[in-house]
């Protein structure tokens, strides 16, 4: 063999070689690699300190469940945290940038579903307070007064109606921390401030008002997608051991002077009831029966109310319909959306039990519609949300027949079950036995949240929906000549030969108005804060819509 040859085989051993050891080394780097961490200082959840050190209830959490990851990972795959300060807003474009690949405690919202990976659980329900000075008693007196908030990622029109709803409107400022806030507070440029609870710098304040924006989760960016499937497999599949170990920091941060005592008493003497192995069944099963107990006491002593959204005809400007909105009144008066309590229902299995009570509610309501509005001689119809569950389960359907069969009046109500939950293959025939059951009843139904997972059109061809709504997701960017513009004049089309009619949910300005009105359709119907939110029925007795 000549030199040539042989150098040539050796060069090309050399090249496979490299290329083997690079792939390998690529394979690695994606296993074993630097989690960046945007971290921004906002005490109890992140403390950053004068010397850089970061500390809170974030950074312990997400620890232990980096070392619960890494327990089961050989040596050459451990997954290491790198800490990256900043503020909230440049981190979140960070994050959706690929600069950095992970953020705790962001909300869920409709505008980052898509730009980011979310855990499946959530760490925890973070809690906003309203304070200020000892000038002012009550929400009430903030009214067109500066109240500062951080800027992060509460929009301003999401605390406008909050505030909103405890009767005031006040002046939002912002800044970029607590700390600039605080100061805000103190030499009286505002008058009050908005920040988290359970914060040591707000001990000197006065918190007038708690509220909440909802639970937050473990964010990665698309590129990290496998670092959130590494925390959701560690938390699904933790031991008892690892979940107690999570348990205790939750505790240590926001129940401090819980009497340990007290909890150790209690386990022996649970411990003495029952068998050791059957506590992680006990366990559950109690919190549950407490649930339900509050939840059947809630019904009793009507907690829960109906608030009622109008559903409008752009042609005329007129109301063809209503939604019912479950919502919860606290003890204190605090009107919680269902986002916040609609879980614990659902975990006693007694949705059937609530869209019974609702079901019943919207026939007493419509007869007070008629009555007391300017709706007596128009027809209209009202709508409530059940799942495929219930129309599956034939005790649901019976009680409903036996209602409708006891209500005199019913045949002069229009009722629309709004169809909120997604549908499997495997259900098609039970689901549309029940819908064709409730529609022989004069119950129309409709299909909610089209386009989104299965609402297709897939569904459509398989079921006879009466009404199809579509989600708000296509309405927020719809413009003449896009895809969401000519999705919907499609499904006009397809609609109008079946005479199904269609709503627009989530509009909410004049010019996504005006181009649903030019649709060429007279079965196409709006529904959002445009003209009217969900409102107590009493607030809306005198049914005006806006024009502008």
């Amino acid at each position: 063999m000549g030199k040539h040859k042989i150098k040539s085989i050796l060069i090309l051993i050399i090249v496979f070689l490299i290329t083997i050891s690079s792939y390998n080394t690529l394979y690695a780097n994606e296993k074993d690699r630097t989690v960046k961490v945007g971290v921004y200082d906002l005490d109890p959840y992140f403390n950053i300190k004068p010397n850089g050190k970061v500390e809170g209830y974030y950074k312990d959490i997400l620890d232990k469940i980096i070392f619960n990851i890494n327990k089961k990972l050989p040596i050459n795959k451990k997954v290491k945290v790198k800490y990256v300060k900043g503020n909230i807003p440049s981190l979140i474009e960070d994050l959706e940038e690929n600069k950095i690949d992970m953020m705790i405690g962001l909300h869920y919202t409709n505008e980052r579903k898509d730009k980011l990976i979310y855990s499946k659980e959530t760490i925890g329900t973070e809690l906003l307070g309203v304070y200020v000075n000892k000038d002012y008693k009550d929400i009430k007196s903030l009214n067109n007064k500066k109240v500062a908030f951080i800027k992060s990622e509460y929009e301003s029109k999401w605390l406008m109606d909050e505030l909103k709803r405890k009767g005031t409107k006040p002046i939002l400022v912002w800044g970029e921390n607590l700390d600039q806030i605080i100061d805000m507070l103190k030499d009286k440029s505002v008058v009050a401030i908005i920040a988290p609870v359970n914060q040591k710098k707000l001990s000197r304040f006065k918190k007038i008002y708690e509220f909440s924006p909802g639970p937050v989760y473990i964010t990665a960016s698309k590129n990290s997608k496998w670092i959130i499937e590494e925390i959701d497999n560690s938390l699904e599949n933790s031991t008892k051991h690892e979940k107690n170990e999570l348990e205790k920091i939750h505790l240590n941060y926001f129940f401090k002077g819980i009497n340990s005592k007290e909890i150790v008493t209690l386990s022996i003497i649970a411990s003495t009831c029952v068998l050791f192995i059957l506590i992680k069944h006990i366990i559950p099963a109690i919190k549950v029966n407490k649930l339900r107990k509050n939840i059947k006491e809630n019904l009793s002593k009507n907690r829960y109310k109906l608030y009622y959204q109008p559903i409008i005809n752009p042609k005329n400007d007129k109301v063809v319909g209503f939604e019912a909105l479950i919502r919860y009144i606290n003890p204190d008066g605090k009107i919680i959306s269902p986002y916040f309590f609609i879980s614990d229902i659902e975990k006693c299995n007694m949705t059937e039990e609530l869209s019974i009570w609702i079901f019943k509610t919207v026939l007493e309501d419509y007869k007070w519609f008629k009555l007391n509005t300017n709706l007596k001689n128009e027809e209209f119809y009202i709508s409530i949300n059940i799942s495929y569950n219930e129309i599956r389960s034939k005790e649901f359907l019976e009680k409903v027949n036996y209602i409708i069969d006891n209500d005199n009046d019913f045949k002069s109500k229009k009722i629309v079950f709004e169809i909120v939950e997604n549908i499997e293959s495997g259900d098609f025939k039970q689901i549309k036995s029940g819908m064709e059951f409730l529609q022989s009843k004069n119950i129309k139904i409709a299909a909610d949240d089209f386009g989104i997972q299965y609402s297709n059109l897939d569904i459509l061809s398989k079921f006879d929906f009466d009404v199809v709504k579509i989600d708000k997701y296509f309405i927020d960017e719809i413009k003449e000549g896009n895809f969401n513009y000519e999705l919907i004049i499609f499904l006009s089309k397809i609609c109008k030969l079946s005479g199904t009619k269609i709503i627009a949910e989530g509009v909410e300005n004049k010019e996504q108005v005006n181009i649903i009105k030019n649709v060429d359709s007279d079965n196409i119907f709006i529904q959002g804060y445009f003209y009217a939110q969900p409102q107590d029925k009493e607030d809306i007795a005198l049914i005006k819509i806006s024009k502008e």
